[in-house]
């Protein structure tokens, strides 16, 4: 189940395509005895400042309740926070109705979703070595081409980047790097990063 908790009275309408797929329901703040673990709550626009607000966030995530964070304006360091909290996605509250459902799903499938913004951020602020020791053993599974693309991947390059250094279309960057996560076993860019770092 599904609920929803928050400020924003116009979340029902703007994501109206993406919640009509999943079994819903608007909370108020003496309903939380309905949230049961494992639930989704999708908490929207409301003061993250306030005590009382990181208190709800905190006790809902200690009974193993998801949440869901749509905040009408994301910074890095508070989605630092969140995550540290334990909450499993946080976004824009502006974020458009298909990245919501994606968002939903991301979140049932066990996973955590950060907005691209947030991942550009983390990523970045990384010390990432320059060279990496021994890339040839550690890259040794990989076809000569798909040593390229990782090693621009680990330079933190964008795929636009990539594609022009390696004259390369945008859409074979990003079939390599598919191929590159699924031989490391890692299912996204800041993960393949993170595994270097």
């Amino acid at each position: 189940m599904i609920y929803i908790y928050g400020n924003d009275l116009n979340l029902i309408d703007r994501y109206n395509n993406s919640l009509r797929n999943f079994n819903y329901k608007i909370i108020d703040n003496t309903q939380f005895s309905l949230v049961k673990s494992e639930d989704i709550m999708i908490i929207s626009n409301i003061n993250f400042e306030k005590e009382s607000n990181l208190e709800i966030i905190e006790n809902l995530n200690q009974e193993g309740v998801r949440i869901i964070i749509l905040d009408p304006v994301p910074t890095f360091e508070k989605g630092r926070s969140f995550i540290s909290m334990g909450i499993k996605a946080y976004a824009n509250m502006m974020i458009n109705d298909i990245h919501l459902k994606d968002v939903i799903d991301s979140v049932k499938d066990g996973n955590i979703w950060l907005y691209p913004e947030f991942i550009n951020t983390l990523v970045s602020n990384m010390s990432l070595p320059k060279k990496i020791k021994n890339a040839d053993q550690i890259l040794n599974i990989l076809t000569d081409r798909e040593k390229e693309v990782a090693l621009l991947v680990l330079e933190k390059l964008p795929y636009s980047v990539i594609s022009e250094k390696l004259n390369i279309s945008i859409r074979t960057v990003k079939a390599h790097t598919k191929n590159i996560y699924e031989k490391f076993n890692v299912s996204n860019r800041l993960a393949f990063i993170l595994r270097f770092s």
